[in-house]
């Protein structure tokens, strides 16, 4: 039996070789992996089939792949990437596909009929994605401040922009415009519907509103990628997704700033000036400390709806978001919710919760984004952003300036970065795999430079 799966290289079409890999690395980049991991599985795959040697480059919006054959032939080929999502259950999927590829050695045709059939396959539930985008923003509007009153129309905004969205996704337009379109629909509806439900006399308040369903809108995921990238060595590919990411945020804050200008006659932002669920009741430390705790959980659980993660892994990632927010909580404590020290407060639950993904991720075998996104979700600076926002355009209701509020945007940002880097480099310094990877091409070079060695001397012996 394992005679028949040992593959010899005049059996194998390296052509169909790569059509396979940069199928693969195709599936995986869509689905919302990094750039280093593509890298990794395309290369890996080529290799398995026999190739002497791989070159792969990928990008956010394209993957080349060239191999050298034992015999000297080259083959390469390039793959466009038309459309990336948060499907963290695609992810693990293709994940799996491609280390079950390089370990029983499929034949080609076989292991190209296995991805297509997963690239064709329902991998998510168009509902579910629905209810867990609506229950992130429901329930990150009470995280960042906001009442039960802030819930019911987050809820309604989030499900009314899903729903767009769906159909958006339908149509030829690129990620810039159909996030401008969202956001400023998310703003219209949120002013509107705060509106109504004031004045039948619900004390809902537009700005936690508007933070809530910001969330949904946020870049972490591509965020989170791009930082692994640059701090792994792709640095061309981490700048762009970067690059990417920060402009995607200023697309969102120009799309709510243009639906509260626009609608500044109706709104009423001062109106219900509660500062916190915390003042409902005496403002205790254990009172804060719960609320967030259960608010961030149960947010950390609807983002794995909301970016279709597979349900074994919820409990892992809960796991992980639950013990994140301890730190969190603990700091925010520490250092009395001062602003002071976002960076700080920011940078310690991002590099605990980076190293506790990548443990877990190593235990069960699936790529650690799955588990790091939900569990960092919580510190994603969807409130600073908002206010920054509205400090540009109302600077007479924001309690700090923009420049103030951006620059604990983008400290919470650094902090993020500076955190996952941090765990990332020190997995790839001590991964026994990655070791193992390194050595293993540093001997085929070696033994690459041996062999033309000898060829020169037989060559000199000849003439």
């Amino acid at each position: 039996m394992e005679e028949e799966k040992i593959i010899t290289e005049e059996k194998i079409n390296y052509a169909q070789v790569l059509e396979l890999a940069l199928e693969v690395g195709v599936g995986l980049l869509s689905s919302g992996g990094s750039v280093s991991r593509v890298e990794t599985a395309v290369d890996r795959i080529c290799r398995a089939y026999g190739a002497e040697e791989a070159n792969v480059a990928a990008f956010p919006s394209m993957i080349i792949a060239s191999v050298r054959t034992a015999d000297g032939n080259q083959e390469s080929h390039m793959k466009r990437v038309y459309s990336t999502s948060n499907n963290l259950a695609l992810l693990e999927r293709y994940n799996q596909l491609s280390r079950d590829i390089c370990h029983n050695k499929y034949p080609v045709n076989d292991s190209l009929k296995m991805c297509f059939e997963l690239a064709h396959s329902k991998t998510r539930n168009k509902w579910v994605i629905i209810a867990g985008a609506s229950l992130v923003s429901g329930i990150y509007s009470i995280f960042f401040g906001g009442t039960v009153a802030d819930v019911l129309p987050a809820l309604l905004v989030a499900f009314c922009m899903s729903l767009l969205n769906e159909v958006l996704s339908k149509r030829s337009l690129n990620a810039y415009a159909s996030t401008f379109i969202l956001s400023l629909v998310g703003g219209i509806l949120s002013v509107s519907l705060c509106k109504l439900l004031n004045i039948i006399g619900l004390p809902c308040q537009c700005s936690y509103v508007m933070i809530g369903t910001i969330m949904i809108l946020i870049p972490g995921l591509l965020t989170t990628n791009a930082v692994r990238d640059m701090f792994t060595g792709d640095l061309m590919s981490g700048t762009f997704q970067l690059l990417n990411g920060i402009l995607l945020a200023v697309v969102i804050a120009a799309g709510y700033g243009v639906s509260i200008l626009a609608l500044s006659p109706i709104a009423d932002f001062t109106k219900y000036t509660f500062t916190g669920w915390y003042n409902l009741i005496d403002n205790t430390t254990w009172f804060r400390a719960l609320m967030l705790m259960i608010s961030g959980t149960l947010g950390a659980g609807a983002v794995c709806l909301f970016f279709n993660l597979n349900l074994k892994r919820i409990g892992w990632a809960l796991l992980a978001s639950v013990l994140a927010l301890g730190v969190y909580v603990g700091m925010l404590e520490a250092f009395d919710y001062s602003n002071d020290y976002v960076f700080l407060i920011v940078l310690i639950p991002t590099l605990f919760a980076a190293i506790l993904s990548e443990i877990m991720a190593r235990s069960i075998k699936i790529p650690a984004t799955i588990i790091l996104v939900p569990a960092i979700i919580a510190v994603v600076p969807g409130s600073s952003l908002y206010y920054t926002m509205e400090a540009i355009v109302s600077p007479n209701m924001a309690t700090m300036s923009a420049s103030e509020w951006g620059v604990i945007c983008l400290l919470t940002l650094l902090s993020i970065a500076v955190g996952i880097c941090t765990a990332t480099v020190l997995f790839h310094l001590f991964s026994p795999v990655k070791l193992k990877y390194y050595l293993k091409n540093k001997l085929a070079m070696k033994r690459k430079a041996e062999k033309y060695k000898n060829e020169m001397k037989i060559e000199k012996k000849d003439k």
